[in-house]
């Protein structure tokens, strides 16, 4: 029975808009992410070039060692964050990528659907066997070639 009321449908897909939270919640962490890293690196190299400094006016101490170890430590530190900040990129595209392909084949199985009685059952046909080889390596023109050729023979 269709919604007559004002009231808004319960049952509603919720999907859209929790991808969008996920995705801006993916957007934020990745800009922290990225931001700590270059924060970390810069201190790293203050330290580094401060502890530099004190060893060439003959400051040979434990302070002036200490604050060039920190500094190379913090330069380690911020590389590995830089590192995990393009790991969590690519990871992120991969996610959004799928998320594509998936809204390709719900609109391409709407739009079967929407075909006219005697084409349906091919265009579903055709979906379900494009589905199927997605993740397959392509086929060779000669291996193509033949099926093509054996098709036409059976026809």
């Amino acid at each position: 029975m269709p919604n007559t009321s004002n009231q808004p449908n319960k049952n509603y897909d919720k999907t859209p808009e929790q991808l969008e939270k996920y995705r801006n919640i993916n957007v934020t962490h990745l800009s922290w992410s990225f931001w700590s890293s270059l924060v970390s690196l810069f201190a790293g190299l203050v330290a580094l070039l401060s502890g530099v400094y004190l060893v060439m006016q003959g400051n040979t101490g434990l302070s002036s060692q200490l604050t060039v170890i920190g500094g190379v430590l913090t330069e380690f530190i911020g590389a590995g964050f830089f590192i995990l900040y393009s790991k969590n990129v690519k990871q992120l595209n991969i996610f959004y990528e799928r998320l594509i392909k998936h809204q390709d084949v719900l609109y391409a199985i709407s739009l079967a659907r929407e075909a006219q009685e005697d084409h349906r059952a091919d265009l579903i046909k055709a979906i379900i066997g494009k589905l199927l080889t997605t993740n397959e390596p392509p086929t060779p023109p000669d291996v193509l070639k033949a099926i093509l050729e054996s098709n036409t023979r059976n026809s």
